[in-house]
C-alpha cells in the first residue's frame, strides 16, 4: 500500500486516508483500463 501511495500521491504522508485514496485510485485506474481494452478489442473485431 505504501508503494501505491507513493505512485498516486507522491510526497504525501502514509495516513490511513491517503492509503485509502491511493487504493481507490489504483482500482479506478485498472477498471478504466479494462474498459479501454475491451473497447479496443471490440473495435478491432467490428472494424469500426
Amino acid at each position: 500500500m505504501l508503494a501505491l501511495t507513493e505512485r498516486w500521491l507522491p510526497g504525501a504522508s502514509a495516513t490511513p486516508e491517503n492509503l485509502g485514496t491511493a487504493k481507490w485510485l489504483e482500482d479506478e485506474h485498472w477498471r478504466r483500463m479494462e474498459i479501454a481494452i475491451a473497447n479496443g478489442i471490440a473495435r478491432a473485431f467490428n472494424g469500426s
